[in-house]
């Protein structure tokens, strides 16, 4: 838990370039942008997940802004 202290981008990086299976990368987030920013430097390969950083846990980013860009992520591969 990264308590919305934000992405360690060096760490996002290392495991893009590193991991030789799908690797999900937790804590740190604190905007939305967070979610462009890791898919920026984890290259597309490193996933996230959103804990306290999410209004419906005391946050401040929007779940549903949240659930909208995964949508958009999901529609961009499909399309």
């Amino acid at each position: 838990e990264g308590l919305r202290c934000g992405v360690l981008e060096d760490l996002v990086e290392l495991l893009a370039e590193w991991s030789p299976i799908p690797v999900t990368y937790a804590g740190g987030v604190n905007a939305l942008e967070d979610l462009d920013r890791v898919k920026e430097v984890g290259k597309g390969r490193v996933d996230l997940t959103i804990g306290s950083a999410l209004d419906i846990f005391g946050g401040e980013v929007a779940y549903d802004d949240v659930v909208a860009w995964q949508r958009r992520q999901e529609s961009e591969v499909e399309g």
